[in-house]
């Protein structure tokens, strides 16, 4: 079980320490964009993808009381399948897209999975935040 743990908290790791990177590109991208609106929204989107990696990061410190963080950031992934899923029905979806979904699918699976399985917390009280 405690090499379980640790692998859990290796693979948080390492994709929080990834969001950084895509934040970055999509903070630069929309300055370089030249346009209002993407100036906006994808600046936004890229700090708040930095902030979810830095929120997963802290969270690590201290997995049991802070396990619902990693919980939620894999239900904002799911969330994130079920949009592309439905914009793939009603419009084009660009194919890089497409892969990055597959892989918040995965991460969605293993964060919400491994959440409830590492701190023995059921799901239903991790959702809302309780974690004793």
């Amino acid at each position: 079980m405690k090499n379980s743990n640790n692998i859990f908290k290796k693979f948080v790791l390492i994709t929080s320490i990834l969001n950084f990177p895509i934040g970055i590109m999509m903070i630069a991208q929309a300055i370089s964009s030249k346009t209002g609106e993407a100036l906006i929204t994808n600046s936004i989107a890229g700090a708040f993808i930095i902030f979810a990696g830095a929120s997963l990061i802290w969270s690590l410190q201290d997995i049991n009381t802070r396990a619902s963080i990693i919980l939620w950031n894999g239900l904002v992934r799911l969330f994130n399948v079920f949009l592309v899923s439905y914009a793939t029905t009603v419009g084009e979806v660009p194919q890089a897209m497409l892969y990055t979904t597959g892989m918040d699918l995965v991460l969605a699976i293993v964060f919400i999975v491994g959440s409830v399985q590492v701190t023995g917390i059921p799901f239903s009280k991790l959702i809302v935040g309780k974690t004793n």
